[in-house]
C-alpha cells in the first residue's frame, strides 16, 4: 500500500492556478532578457501540453494574459493562437474546426 495519497481534484486546481499566475506575472515583463524569455518560452511549452487539462477560467486567464501583451514574441503568438484553438473548440466555433480536404 501507497504512503502517499492520491492527487485530488482540489490539489490539481490549485497547481493549475499557481502555474496561471506565474503565466500571468511573466508575460507583464515588458522587455524581457533572454533569462527571462528563455525561463516565458519554457512556462508557455510547459503549459500548452496540459491547456487540455485547464477549465475555462484557467483558459480566459491565459488568454487575457497572452492578449495584454504589447509586442509578442513568436512563443507568445503561438501560445496565444493555441488558448484560440482551445477556445474555439470548446465553443464549436466553425472557424476554428478543422479544415475539411479539397475534394478531387
Amino acid at each position: 500500500m501507497s504512503t502517499t495519497a492520491p492527487t485530488t481534484k482540489s490539489a490539481e486546481l490549485q497547481e493549475a492556478s499557481i502555474l496561471i499566475r506565474r503565466i500571468e506575472a511573466v508575460m507583464k515583463v515588458v522587455i524581457p532578457d533572454n533569462d527571462e524569455i528563455r525561463f516565458r518560452s519554457s512556462l508557455l511549452n510547459y503549459a500548452t501540453t496540459r491547456l487540455k487539462d485547464f477549465n475555462e477560467s484557467h483558459i480566459t486567464r491565459l488568454y487575457e494574459a497572452a492578449c495584454e501583451v504589447k509586442f509578442p514574441s513568436p512563443e507568445v503568438t503561438d501560445f496565444r493562437k493555441s488558448l484560440q484553438r482551445i477556445i474555439g473548440e470548446r465553443l464549436n466555433l466553425k472557424q476554428h474546426r478543422a479544415p475539411k480536404p479539397a475534394a478531387k
